[in-house]
């Protein structure tokens, strides 16, 4: 049990919810990119939620930066009940890097003795929502997944996210947030590896010396004109699709990466999706407490249903 208490009183989630709904100063410091390297203890002090639950949230809903994510927020913050201790939500959520059955890492990691160490590591996280484990059990883990080989770059980031979870988050909650990132990472390396139209190693090659060779074209063609320091975004921007257009066959390698990306994306947003509904389901489990210390309290939504 961790000393948070979420919110501390009903007006106090329906101002978070309120700010998120806008996008006002507290979303802005806390569930975009901004938090990756900012203090966001505010959430925590403030709001009462577990901080390793301030820290995987913002990986969770993109940083921001996907259109689907505001609803999420708002529908898992209706679902926990005033007064929760979070610390256990966030600990079930990031078993989900490993356990769930379609997106977990157990999946890469073939049986063996890397797979058993990960395992270890997953059983003091399972103890640790209910009672504290000693600090050496959790330096053992560490020690035994460090001293297990790993080969390719599937089960190196599954087994560095299994790291990163090897830690007591009352004390170390950021990694919650390498949790995340490693997950993400994983999975964008399926996604990529299963695209219908992967490039050969002659391909890629080719891709990143014509993207690198434009790049340098487009900001030597606008430094004639303006200072460097004042080139915008744009500018720079139209300026290397102007160049790519130029060269029909450089341009085909050009639009058939950005189609790639289009797909890879997609089946990034659909894996956010998927967790995104685990973590409710999970949060939702506490929601008859909910209903009894608040009887009037509306049922939580989820997120595929309607705000009235």
């Amino acid at each position: 049990m961790s000393a948070y208490r979420a919110f501390g009183d009903e007006s106090r989630r329906q101002a978070l919810i309120a700010d998120i709904r806008a996008r006002g100063p507290i979303y802005t410091a806390w569930l975009t990119r901004a938090s990756i390297e900012g203090d966001i203890s505010f959430v925590s002090e403030d709001f009462g939620l577990h901080p390793a639950l301030a820290r995987l949230l913002p990986a969770l809903g993109a940083f921001g930066e996907a259109e689907d994510t505001l609803s999420f927020h708002e529908t898992l913050f209706d679902a926990i009940p005033v007064g929760a201790d979070t610390g256990g939500l966030a600990r079930q959520a990031l078993l989900l890097a490993w356990r769930d059955p379609v997106y977990g890492r157990s999946k890469v990691v073939a049986p063996g003795p890397l797979h058993d160490a990960c395992e270890d590591v997953i059983a003091l996280v399972e103890q640790s929502i209910d009672a504290p484990v000693d600090k050496k059990a959790w330096r053992a883990a560490r020690a035994k997944l460090a001293n297990v080989g790993r080969d390719d770059a599937g089960v190196v980031t599954g087994v560095d996210m299994v790291m990163s979870l090897a830690w007591n988050l009352d004390q170390a909650p950021g990694a919650a947030h390498d949790v995340m990132t490693a997950w993400a990472s994983g999975v964008n390396i399926e996604a990529d590896a299963s695209d219908e139209d992967c490039f050969s190693a002659e391909e890629n090659a080719t891709f990143e010396t014509e993207m690198n060779r434009i790049s340098g074209e487009a900001m030597e063609a606008l430094s004639q004109k303006q200072s460097i320091d004042n080139i915008d975004v744009e500018d720079f921007l139209a300026e290397v699709d102007k160049i790519w257009a130029a060269n029909p066959a450089q341009n085909a390698l050009r639009l058939r990466a950005q189609a790639r990306r289009e797909r890879s994306n997609a089946k990034m947003a659909a894996w956010r999706a998927a967790i995104q509904r685990r973590v409710l389901e999970i949060a939702n489990a506490s929601l008859p407490a909910r209903m009894e210390s608040q009887p009037d309290a509306r049922p939580a939504r989820t997120l595929d249903q309607p705000r009235l």
